[in-house]
């Protein structure tokens, strides 16, 4: 896992301001690896999943931002009783469509030590840390002619993101 404690994970989220409590956990799943997964127990009924998972993305290194959050009810004393998340669903296989997809995915594999990486396989859950982030970048900017960043990877975390990042970056996005 990466350098960030657990603690200090927990002390950045549990300053998110529609938050009751939070708990962070690390946990050993297939095919996601050692993951860490944020619970939450929100002040409100309405607690905005995407503003949270932005906050974390903004307030914490790319390594150290939760694989995924669990909104609960309360967290218990003996946070080994909370459900473990399942993974595997946070994003199904999705086969590259371009060359420039499949040389990402096959970068991204081989650097995060992988069978295989689909488009939608997320760089952070799949174990992913800053020097993993520093050689896809070192090797993806050669390969594609484009220079990109180790923080442009943690903004475009996935393959499919990345590719549509690249898109905009040779000026043919849309």
């Amino acid at each position: 896992m990466a350098a960030t404690a657990i603690q200090d994970v927990r002390n950045v989220l549990a300053a998110y301001p529609e938050l009751a409590d939070v708990a962070v956990l690390t946990h050993s799943q297939d095919p996601a690896g050692e993951v860490r997964v944020a619970y939450v127990v929100p002040k409100g009924p309405a607690l905005d999943l995407s503003a949270l998972h932005k906050y974390a993305r903004e307030s914490l290194p790319g390594s150290a931002v939760p694989a995924a959050v669990v909104v609960v009810d309360a967290i218990p004393a003996d946070t080994g009783a909370l459900p473990a998340p399942d993974l595997r669903g946070h994003a199904p296989y999705r086969a590259p469509d371009t060359p420039r997809q499949e040389l990402l995915c096959a970068i991204f594999a081989d650097v995060l030590g992988r069978t295989r990486c689909g488009l939608d396989d997320n760089f952070f859950i799949m174990g992913g840390e800053s020097i993993d982030a520093m050689l896809i970048a070192s090797r993806v900017g050669p390969a594609v002619g484009l220079e990109i960043s180790m923080n442009e990877l943690f903004d475009a975390p996935t393959v499919a993101e990345l590719d549509k990042l690249l898109d905009e970056l040779s000026g043919t996005g849309a």
